[in-house]
């Protein structure tokens, strides 16, 4: 049978463990300790019991939410109210309020001016160069680009100016020479200027082996796209289009004609003053430079006196 089963009466035998409740005298009896009933709990849990130490109060600090101060020390309220009395404290900032009302005005008249350049004022020369690095194949290459390039052309007598955004040389080509050799091309006009100045929009544009566009583009496929602009298709392919063109000698050769490895490997553009503009090989852009050092000849597609 259960525990709970047992009577009232049996579940309050006395133990053998006597006890002296907390309230009663050091001197008084020890009462025997007794078994609760079941229904004590619920007795025990509705009376009411007066304790004698008083319930401790803990005062807790208010907080509070934290306010953005300046940056440095904050001086005690005690020196603030000192320093706001000081007379130098208060001429200075009478002075700073002076001031504030003198120069608002001013600042809102500046403010709503607008600066205007004369029409007829010359363009400031924004030339400006920068020196770059580039290594391929364990070889490094130094490449000068000038942005701003401002290259006299005469057309008929009449002299204009013409600006290249980027000018890449590199090997030992200058930004002078460049500029001079461009100069006596564009100022020829003809075929021969189409061809040299559609070639150089691709200036500092990447090589990629095959490519014939901005995103990247080979020697073969940039003599390609300039000869395109005269209305001559050539093949993306550097030995074919050596054998359409014609040998010529050096001490013929003019700007726009073809300078081509003997070993058929790679073309440029001849520009004249010793130059050529050319795709060189992956890791490097397209750029001018002196007459290749390797064994090359020049080819010519033009028509004759052209």
């Amino acid at each position: 049978m259960g525990r709970h089963a047992l009577s009232a009466a049996d579940d309050r035998r006395p133990t053998d463990n006597p006890v002296r409740r907390a309230d009663t005298a050091p001197d008084a009896p020890l009462r025997p300790r007794v078994r609760r009933p079941a229904a004590a709990p619920l007795v025990a849990r509705s009376t009411y019991v007066k304790h004698r130490k008083p319930a401790r109060v803990i005062a807790m600090p208010q907080h509070r939410a934290a306010l953005a101060t300046p940056a440095g020390p904050v001086l005690p309220t005690a020196a603030r109210t000192g320093r706001a009395k000081d007379p130098r404290h208060v001429r200075r900032t009478a002075t700073m309020q002076r001031a504030a009302l003198l120069i608002a005005p001013a600042l809102a008249v500046t403010s709503s001016l607008t600066l205007s350049i004369p029409a007829e004022a010359a363009p400031a020369d924004t030339t400006t160069s920068a020196t770059t690095t580039a290594s391929a194949g364990g070889q490094a290459q130094t490449f000068t680009v000038a942005r701003g390039v401002r290259v006299p052309v005469t057309d008929r007598g009449t002299t204009s100016i013409v600006s290249y955004p980027t000018l890449v040389v590199s090997g030992g080509a200058t930004v002078g020479e460049t500029q001079a050799a461009l100069s006596e091309v564009l100022s020829a006009g003809g075929d021969r200027a189409t061809i040299v100045q559609t070639a150089l929009q691709y200036l500092g544009d990447p090589y990629v082996e095959g490519g014939a566009s901005h995103t990247g583009i080979d020697c073969s496929g940039l003599t390609m796209v300039a000869y395109q602009a005269v209305g001559i298709q050539l093949d993306h392919y550097v030995p074919t289009q050596d054998a359409v063109a014609t040998t010529i000698p050096e001490s013929e050769a003019k700007a726009g004609d073809l300078v081509v490895y003997d070993n058929g490997d790679h073309v440029g553009l001849y520009l004249g003053y010793g130059l050529v503009l050319q795709a060189p090989h992956p890791g490097e852009p397209v750029d001018v430079i002196p007459m290749f050092p390797a064994a090359h000849h020049f080819a010519r597609l033009l028509p004759a006196g052209s």
